[in-house]
């Protein structure tokens, strides 16, 4: 998850992105604002709408805030603020989202006993399709913030295709995806691309340090798993990085260990399957990268012991986390890869 309750101009990261994004006439109709998991992409979306929507502010300007309708986005209920995201990134949503966001989800997801959608659903999208098309409720514009655009699976994205092709009126649409690549070409080709860079590792250290009082390496551990900053940022504020440094340590072999399959899926489940295997993923490619700046093989400790593996292991971890958003059962594809990454190492 990325959100939390920070304002984008809080991330150094996102400045150049936010100066270059505000700063727009907005002429094009469909911004595609893509980067890193984890970094704070909606809060530029958010940003963007309220400028947008914004009473007072001219052209180029940041929002307001004080005008009726900033005062209505930041209570969750601007009738011409469209929201559509996964059901499951409602969970730690702001309150300027949350109401837009449920406006739009099936009336069979309000029970608390299912596990909550990681898709946006071909009824979500024909919804606001079908809402887009009205006259905006204000006299002014309407905008469709689509957070996690790659949630939509192919026949979501062809129900927006229409109206993002287009748009009625003052409509504009503003698509948040860490993954634009499994976006089709024909969303890619109505929409001008807008690419945040990763954050450089010192500016996400010093702003962890300003936001929580953590040592250097507790911070260096949590780092390495290539969670992102937004991210560690919600876990140290809920308290909830053990598991996880457990789990990077355990990996990398800091406790000199052998590896077990055991172990290890039990400490991937104290994490989180998804995240476990994002976890593992980014290891691997963390391993990959030292090996190329040391020039030498990986240290024989752990599970990432010899680069050839790594690679191996880089692949198969992605296709386990494909495969999450299937119809497979969670626990048993997460024991198989915890069981072939400690059978390769034996």
């Amino acid at each position: 998850m990325e959100f939390r309750l920070i304002e984008s101009a809080d991330l150094p990261w996102l400045i150049a992105s936010s100066k270059k994004l505000l700063g727009s006439d907005h002429k094009h109709h469909a911004l595609l604002v893509t980067g890193p998991p984890a970094i704070g992409k909606y809060l530029l979306g958010l940003d963007l709408a309220r400028q947008m929507l914004c009473e007072q502010t001219e052209e180029g300007r940041p929002p307001c805030r004080s005008c009726q309708s900033c005062h209505l986005i930041s209570n969750s209920v601007h009738p011409d603020l469209h929201l559509i995201m996964p059901e499951v990134l409602t969970e730690d949503c702001p309150n300027a989202l949350l109401n837009h966001a449920q406006r739009y989800f099936d009336p069979g997801q309000s029970s608390q006993k299912r596990k909550r959608s990681s898709l946006i659903s071909v009824d979500s999208a024909q919804q606001l399709s079908e809402a887009l098309l009205e006259t905006s409720r204000l006299g002014g514009r309407k905008v469709a913030l689509i957070v996690a655009a790659d949630a939509m699976n192919r026949n979501a994205a062809n129900a927006m295709l229409k109206v993002l092709e287009e748009p009625a009126g003052e409509t504009h649409f503003i698509l948040v995806t860490s993954f634009p690549y499994r976006l089709p070409s024909t969303i890619h080709s109505r929409c001008i691309r807008v690419d945040c860079p990763a954050p450089k590792a010192a500016d996400v250290s010093t702003w962890l340090c300003t936001q929580h009082e953590i040592e250097e390496e507790g911070l260096s551990t949590l780092l390495v798993s290539g969670l992102g900053p937004t991210t560690i940022n919600e876990l140290l504020t809920n308290g909830n990085v053990a598991a996880i440094s457990t789990l990077v340590s355990y990996c990398l072999g800091k406790n000199h260990e052998t590896p077990d399959s055991l172990t290890l899926t039990r400490l991937c489940e104290e994490v989180g399957a998804d995240r476990a295997l994002r976890i593992l993923q980014n290891l691997t490619l963390e391993t990959l990268r030292e090996s190329v700046r040391q020039g030498a093989a990986p240290a024989k400790e752990g599970i990432f012991w010899d680069l050839g593996f790594c690679l191996r292991a880089f692949r198969k971890f992605g296709s386990a986390r494909e495969t999450l958003g299937s119809a497979v059962d969670e626990q048993l594809a997460l024991e198989d890869i915890c069981a072939w990454a400690c059978a390769e190492r034996a």
